[in-house]
């Protein structure tokens, strides 16, 4: 029976911590939804990037497509999806960026985006981002996006060799 006292009592320590302390992260994100920190990012970021007679395109980690709205914001979203290129070593890794999906790591800027290594093979990565955004219903509105972006990040890697033959053969 001391035991269960012991348990239920707060340490000497932490009794100036209130009782709400464990619920701030869930009181947070009831206190900003998504529509209200868009209208605050929307006119001025430091990822826009703006030129003249183009559409307004965003640098944002978790932003799939690169543009500035509100659907592929990585920053607005609570879900946030992206894919990028990473060097390591020789090869180049394809790493798919999401919001961590534990709460505790979203109210924390420095953990909140999780990289995610794609294979590069395209039947192996299409699994894969039907196991990661289509079962788990992680925005599966973008999964055909996101399959083309893979294609168009595999395409890029190719070496142009019709460039390479007529390189070689105007050399001979």
């Amino acid at each position: 029976s001391s035991r269960s006292t012991r348990a239920s009592r707060p340490h000497p320590r932490c009794r100036h911590i209130p009782s709400w302390h464990n619920r701030l992260p869930a009181l947070l994100a009831m206190a900003v939804p998504s529509d209200l920190l868009w209208e605050c990012v929307r006119k001025n970021n430091a990822f826009m990037r703006k030129s003249t007679n183009m559409k307004t395109m965003s640098a944002e980690p978790g932003n799939l497509l690169g543009t500035h709205s509100q659907k592929f914001s990585g920053l607005a979203n609570t879900k946030a999806l992206g894919m990028t290129t990473k060097p390591s070593g020789k090869r180049v890794r394809i790493m798919l960026t999401r919001s961590a999906t534990r709460r505790s790591r979203t109210y924390r800027p420095k953990v909140r985006i999780v990289e995610v290594g794609i294979r590069r093979n395209t039947k192996k990565a299409a699994e894969q981002f039907d196991k990661m955004l289509g079962k788990k219903y992680y925005r599966p509105a973008l999964l055909t996006l996101v399959k083309e972006k893979h294609a168009r990040i595999m395409r890029s890697f190719k070496k142009n060799r019709s460039a390479a033959k007529k390189k070689a053969a105007a050399k001979k």
